[in-house]
């Protein structure tokens, strides 16, 4: 097989994109042949090799001079575009979706001549199982191997969860001990007794206990932000887990499992937002999540605060940007030398490269505060916040109004506070590397900008800012870019800064139709809901949902075959209406904020609520009889208050002196 290495000085000049504390080191080029995914194995010299699959075999290349680079061996294997590995002692362990087996190679032989492909795998005990494909591998410290998303061309049915494998107890020929196979997993990684896995068709996080491999259990699970979940990571403490969605326009979120019964999500982040890229594979180095970023190329992120991830340096070594799937597919950041080693699909030539690049980035420099309203000193959420002639690591408020942010290197920053109906301003501060600073600030109204609330001032939710009480937004109408008639259960995503109500929408139906239009909190619980008849054409039909504050709520509809209109890309996110409402994205998954679905023109308002609550009391007497009377408020008798009625009663010395009634 013909390969090409890159001398240290040319790709300086014929394949360097942008970058940002990351200095490439080496190149190595295949010709003719794909890169996928990589890992990297240490022998008793310390001789540092990067392990790469192919996409028409696998390679072990010397990287521990990266200015000369080496490839020890080929193994031609069949085609396939997915091809993973890992090692364990001086074996290697690669899976491909080729239906070639589980390829095993002896590392120690740097001929590349000892090697063995295995498809049936048994147990002393009597058990077995066989697969002839594999999407991915992992292998723990115990030395526990683990098949993700495994199938056979020969008619038997392997569990395409996990299957657990012993390569310790014989690395040539290893034990089967058991499965777990509630989903399908894409990728995942394994610490202790517990598996953290990517279950992508289901989009969510799965937790498992596996310390039983005839019996694992789910210990939790948690949607990911794009509901297409590829690859999680625990963090080295074991209190965060770390994921990606392979998703144009996803994200890399992070997730509090102190509490496996209510996993939190504490954050999320995206390189060169806007750009619509897609994250692919994510590892936890310590206190950085080192990111293969499919276009976007190598990322690395500091996660000493799991709450406020920031990233600190990244290498694009794809001359294309934007949504899509080629440049980036994996990285590994575990040499002793501290050196990054990278596999990128097709960034030469349309051929794989391996990338070595040297670590120029420290701990991050943290910002955080609070963001009030000047006026009436309450917390303004979702207000942007920028750290100006930076990296882009842009925040926004919290319901409480509190904000996260930060910077990779030290100095003087402005820091640019926005949101709509809000006069932008601006602050200067001093940032040091590795230390939080704390920066409070509070905006003026925009009295020109429109926001809804209710402007009666007897009223319990008076808004001294308000200034109309109807707002209209979102997408004016359907006629912004191409679309067509739809028959998927898709929705809109939003979030909402205070309760209000979605009045009523425009919708566009191909047919007449009964359909169940639903709002939904962020984890598809539906919170209000309505059915309508529609007829066929345009027409605005009355909703009344109350919505509750919140992040990421669903708009959508209740099943299938609505034949409502929907555009399939264009729309212009985020879509702000009355300063309450921002919607940011829609559940497509190809292309989140391209696509929007079904709900045009959408009316919003603030009812204003009485002061009025309407009460009773009750003066308790005692006669001879020791009978209680009731009276209400005006003195007149009534009768003892109905059991669905909520009352409160004020004792004295034990009696009940008042019983006030809610009517």
């Amino acid at each position: 097989m013909k390969k090409i290495l890159l001398i240290l000085l040319l790709p300086l000049f014929s394949i360097s994109q942008s970058n940002f504390n990351l200095q490439l080191l080496g190149s190595y080029q295949w010709s003719f042949s794909e890169g996928s995914d990589i890992w990297g194995w240490v022998d008793s010299n310390g001789n540092e090799f990067a392990l790469v699959g192919l996409n028409d075999g696998f390679s072990v290349v010397d990287v521990t001079n990266p200015m000369n680079l080496n490839e020890m061996f080929y193994i031609p294997d069949l085609n396939s575009t997915w091809r993973d590995i890992k090692t364990w002692g001086n074996y290697a362990y690669v899976t491909t979706e080729a239906d070639a087996g589980l390829l095993i190679v002896d590392l120690s032989d740097m001929s590349g001549n000892t090697y063995w492909h295995k498809t049936n795998f048994t147990n002393p005990n009597g058990l077995s199982t066989e697969f002839t494909a594999a999407h991915n591998i992992y292998i723990d410290e115990n030395g526990i191997a683990y098949i993700f998303g495994a199938s056979s061309n020969s008619g038997s049915n392997p569990s395409n969860g996990a299957i657990f494998l012993d390569v310790n107890a014989d690395p040539i020929n290893p034990h089967y001990l058991g499965e777990w196979d509630q989903n399908y997993i894409h990728d995942g990684m394994v610490r202790g007794d517990t598996m953290y896995a990517g279950c992508i068709y289901a989009g969510e996080l799965f937790i498992v206990d596996v310390s039983n491999k005839s019996n694992p259990q789910t210990l939790g699970s948690k949607s990911t932000p794009s509901n297409f979940t590829h690859n999680a990571w625990v963090s080295d403490d074991g209190d965060y887990v770390f994921t990606t969605d392979e998703v144009n326009g996803a994200f890399l979120g992070s997730y509090d499992i102190t509490d496996l019964s209510n996993i939190q999500e504490v954050d999320r982040i995206q390189s060169n937002p806007g750009s619509n890229s897609a994250p692919h594979n994510t590892h936890v180095d310590g206190n950085f999540l080192i990111t293969s970023y499919y276009q976007d190329g190598t990322t690395v992120h500091d996660i000493t605060h799991p709450y406020n991830i920031i990233q600190v340096a990244y290498y694009d070594s794809y001359s294309g940007s934007g949504a899509g799937f080629n440049g980036c597919w994996g990285t590994y950041p575990f040499l002793p030398s501290g050196n990054i080693i990278s596999s990128d699909i097709n960034s030469i030539n349309n051929s794989g490269v391996l990338f070595v690049y040297g670590r120029d980035f420290s701990q991050a420099c943290y910002l955080e505060g609070n963001v009030t309203d000047a006026l009436t000193n309450s917390p303004i959420n979702t207000a942007n916040v920028k750290i100006l002639n930076t990296i882009a690591n842009s925040s926004s408020t919290n319901l409480l109004g509190n904000y996260n942010t930060g910077t990779p290197n030290s100095g003087f920053y402005n820091v640019e506070f926005s949101k709509n109906g809000y006069i932008t301003d601006t602050f200067s501060v001093n940032l040091s590397n590795g230390f939080i600073t704390v920066l409070d600030v509070s905006l003026s109204i925009d009295t020109s900008f429109e926001i809804v609330g209710c402007t009666n001032p007897n009223s319990q939710n008076y808004n001294p800012n308000a200034n109309t009480i109807v707002a209209f937004g979102g997408a004016l109408d359907n006629t912004f870019s191409t679309g067509g008639y739809f028959n998927g259960n898709q929705h809109l995503i939003f979030d909402a800064y205070d309760s209000f109500r979605i009045k009523s929408a425009m919708f566009y139906a191909d047919n007449s139709n009964t359909i169940t239009f639903e709002l939904r909190d962020n984890s598809g619980t539906v919170i209000d809901d309505t059915t309508l008849n529609v007829s066929s054409g345009p027409q605005r039909l009355t909703l009344n949902f109350d919505v509750p504050a919140g992040i990421d709520h669903q708009l959508g509809i209740n099943g299938q075959n609505s034949g409502l209109y929907r555009n399939d890309s264009g729309a212009n996110y985020p879509y702000d209406i009355g300063g309450l409402m921002s919607i940011t994205r829609s559940s497509a998954s190809s292309a989140p904020t391209g696509y929007y679905y079904f709900y045009y023109d959408i009316e919003i308002d603030v009812p204003c609520s009485s002061n009025t609550t309407f009460i009773y009391n009750e003066e308790l007497f005692q006669d001879n009889d020791c009978k209680k009377l009731y009276y209400n408020i005006l003195g007149k008798s009534i009768s003892k208050p109905q059991k669905n009625q909520v009352s409160f009663e004020f004792l004295k010395n034990g009696l009940v002196e008042k019983l006030f009634i809610i009517e």
